[in-house]
Parts: C-alpha cells; structure tokens; sequence
C-alpha cells in the first residue's frame, strides 16, 4: 500500500512539476515585460547580497592568494595540527581583512582622484555653454547671410522654435515643476541607497568569503544528492561530475573575462588620461573617465564612450577634437589586438558574429550589466552546444573554429 501511494504520489508531483513549467514558459513569452518588473522588484530587495556577492566574487582569489603565501611564509606543514588550524583561522582573517582594505582603498583612489575633476569639468561645461550656443548661432548667421532666402528660412524656423519653447514651458513644465522636484528628491534617495546597499554588501562579501569554501563543499554534496551515481558505460562521466565540470568552465570564462576587462579599462583609462593631459586637452579627466568605463562594454564601448568625449572637445577646438578621434582609433587597435588579448587571452573561443550576437542580446534583455556579462556567458552555452554536438556526432577532440 505504501508502495502504491508513494508512486501516486511521485506521478503527481512530476505532473504538478510539468504544468508549472510551461505556466512559468507561458508567463515569461508572454508577459516579459511583467516578469522583468518581478525580478527587478526581487533585485532591489536583494541589492545588498548581490553587491557583496559580486565584492566576494572579484576578492575571492586576491583572498585565496594571501591566505596561500602566509601558510607557506608560516610553514603550517611543520606544525602540529591543532597549532596549524589556529594559525588558519588567523591567516583567513587576514586574507579578508586585507582583501577589504585593498578594495576599499582602491575605491577611495578613484573617487579622490576622479570625482572633484569630473565636478569640475562638468562645472566649466556649464559655464561655458552659453559661450558655445553663441559661437554657434554666428556660425549659422555667417553662412546663410549671403543667401537671403537661408536667412528666410532661419528667422522662421527660429520664430518657430522659440514658440514651441514657450508652450512647452507653459503647458508641460511649470504645471509639472513639482515632479521635477521630486525626481531630484528621488535621484538623491537612490544614491543614498546605493551608498546603504554598498555598505551592507562589504558585511556580505566578509561573511561570504570566510565561508566560500563551506559553500562551495555544500554546493557540491547538492549537486550530488540531486544527480547521485548510477551505473555507467567505463569511460562516461557521471552527471554530478559533468555538472561540477561545466560550472568550473562557466567560472573560468565569466571570471576571467569580468575581471580581465575590468584591468584592461582601467589601463586603457590611464592611458587615455596621460595622453589627454599632456596635450592639454579640454575635460582630460571626464573625457578619460567615459573612455575607460565605456571600454568595459565589448564591441560597441570604445564607439559609445568615445563620440560623446568628441563632441565635448569639438565644442572647445576642432583641431584638437581631430586629434582625439584619431588618438581613439589608434589606441582602440592596441586594445583590441595587443592589450586585450594579452591580458583576456583566448577566454571565450566566439568569432566576431557570435560576440556581436551575444552583446545585442543580453543588452536588450538586461541592459549595460547583459552587455557586460553577455559574452562570456554566451560562451559558455555555445561550449555546451559544442560539446553536445560533438558527442552526438561521436567525436572525442574538441572543435576548433574555422575563421
């Protein structure tokens, strides 16, 4: 009897597991857009931890690193173990102590060395704006004022313009004057909660980091409880196995590439601003700042960051604007071809269409972040297209891609 109700209950279980599938598919196809406000509704709430998971993430091997050299500067091997676990505790305390103050004190270089100069450039922006509206409005007097019918054309479409200027101003912003108040109120809110969630995601990298490799022991034994070993072919690979194989693999591309990016737009951001400085450039150090943050974005970054920063001194000196853009191209072919490489090495194994694919994609599903990530997570799914095809097709060796 028990046999019998413990398969009813397995066969209704799997049947309750099926129709909530395909609800959840119907749910996701169909209402996106809903699901999408789901998850950032669920983002928000878990800010905290995905900020110190990320922290974690990025200091887990500079932790791993320290932790490793100080058990062997204290030759823990020679030790007896009681002794040896206790210097091991204290090791990690260090480890993490240290990793914290490395990042913290980097974040604080940055902000120090980047934030007054940005405020200030975009200060002399602001002042200088009415400056360059003037030089640009006797650009236009001085070419059409030899052709009376340009003239014609201006006079009206300004008369034009301007009127439209003083209905939207009478009809749109002074009625809604209260939500531009409050949209300032709630961009300094956001801020001072991005502040809160930074600070709370450090305590989370602490506790996540003292406890990676219980976690990753613990995510192991479910992955193995989940997938437990059955009989197979000698030579197959069990599925937990398999499984522990390919997250090792999604670990390697992703972190690889995050954090190799992350150096090389930082290099090509120093690069840009010593380059900028010394020609005495307008706006070095925002001009540098867009450069390298946007350089984190694959493909489309070094477009994205860089006709911004040209406009912004094509405002000031065309010549020098000219200068730039070319400084851009050059220094875009040495990332692309000598600096990325040599620091990202061959991490994802995609061809140029696939990146492009995988940027598009993610970008459009989850914004600056989907752009970031989407490459290396592309690649590793099309690894497991790969590696599935090949099997399929009974081949051992791995494929190498035709160019």
């Amino acid at each position: 009897m028990n046999e019998k109700w413990r398969d009813y209950f397995y066969k209704g279980a799997a049947v309750f597991l099926t129709v909530a599938m395909c609800i959840l598919f119907f749910f996701v196809v169909f209402r996106f857009r809903e699901f999408q406000g789901y998850l950032g509704m669920v983002a928000g709430i878990l800010m905290p931890f995905i900020y110190g998971a990320v922290i974690a993430y990025l200091l887990s091997p500079v932790c791993s690193w320290l932790e490793l050299h100080m058990e062997q500067a204290a030759e823990l091997s020679r030790k007896p173990e009681k002794t040896a676990e206790k210097y091991r505790r204290l090791f990690k305390g260090l480890s993490i102590l240290i990793s914290l103050l490395l990042f913290c004190l980097v974040i604080y270089a940055l902000i120090a060395m980047v934030v007054p100069q940005v405020i200030n450039s975009v200060l002399v922006l602001a002042e200088a704006m009415p400056g360059y509206v003037q030089k640009i409005s006797a650009w236009v007097e001085e070419l059409v004022q030899d052709n009376p019918v340009l003239v014609n054309y201006v006079e009206q479409y300004s008369e034009d313009i301007m009127n439209s200027v003083q209905d939207f101003a009478r009809t749109h912003l002074i009625p809604n004057i209260n939500n531009v108040i409050s949209g300032v109120s709630a961009s300094l809110w956001t801020m001072i909660t991005m502040a809160k969630n930074f600070v709370i995601g450090l305590i989370v990298a602490v506790y996540l980091m003292n406890s990676r490799k219980a976690f990753r022991r613990q995510a192991g034994m479910m992955i193995r409880a989940l997938f437990p070993d059955r009989k197979i072919a000698p030579g197959k690979e069990q599925r937990a196995d398999w499984i522990i194989r390919e997250l090792h693999i999604l670990n390697a591309y992703l972190g690889g590439f995050v954090k190799g990016k992350l150096v090389d737009s930082l290099i090509i951001g120093l690069i840009c601003m010593a380059f900028t400085a010394i020609t005495k450039m307008p706006y070095a150090v925002l001009v540098s700042v867009v450069v390298g943050v946007t350089n984190i974005i694959p493909f489309f970054g070094p477009f994205i960051g860089a006709i911004p920063s040209a406009i912004l001194i094509l405002m000031v000196s065309p010549i020098q604007c000219v200068y730039f853009v070319i400084f851009v191209l050059i220094l875009q072919q040495f990332d692309g071809n000598i600096l990325g490489p040599k620091i990202l090495g061959d991490t994802t194994h995609l061809n140029s269409f696939w990146v492009l694919f995988a940027i598009l994609l993610f970008g459009g599903l989850f914004g600056i972040v989907g752009m970031v990530i989407g490459v290396p997570v592309f690649a590793f799914f099309y690894q497991l297209v790969r590696e599935w095809m090949y099997a399929r097709l009974g081949k051992d060796e791995k494929p190498v891609d035709s160019p």
